[in-house]
């Protein structure tokens, strides 16, 4: 019965990543080499505990990575920005150096319009984690040319 609950998760999942990162060029799959790498070992350890048992995060209300996992999950299931954001505040409440949470709330915010917050985000991605410069490149010329 686990491994049937496992699939539609992963698939989530993948469709989480592929919707929030804006291409597919960007995606990391399980088992392929991560575009991002995190030199924070906590953060290694969260990715790592989350490949192994992503069931687990369903219930850790002390770890960042599950609630940005919620916010992307909420944007999946119907766009539901607005509540994305504050699993994503929760995220970095919990945990201020953690990249993704910034990279992931600077995407909703994009999407609600607030250019100016989804900025600050995406600076503060990439002042933790120089290695987001690209996607936050990316994805401020997609929203930027969109409102043009």
């Amino acid at each position: 019965m686990k491994g049937i609950s496992y699939v539609p998760v992963m698939g989530v999942i993948i469709a989480v990543i592929i919707l929030s990162a804006g291409c597919i060029d960007d995606i990391y799959l399980p088992g392929s080499t991560p575009y991002i790498t995190d030199d924070n070992v906590t953060h290694q350890k969260w990715m790592s505990e989350y490949l192994e048992d992503p069931e687990k995060f369903q219930t850790n209300p002390e770890n960042p990575l599950e609630w940005t996992l919620k916010g992307m999950c909420s944007v999946a299931a119907g766009g539901r920005h607005e509540k994305a954001l504050e699993y994503y505040d929760i995220a970095i409440e919990l945990d201020s150096e953690f990249a993704f949470a910034y990279y992931e709330k600077a995407f909703s915010l994009f999407i609600l319009k607030r250019t100016d917050e989804a900025q600050e985000c995406l600076e503060k991605a990439v002042e933790i984690n120089p290695q987001y410069k690209p996607l936050a490149k990316k994805l401020r010329s997609d929203f930027i040319r969109e409102e043009s």
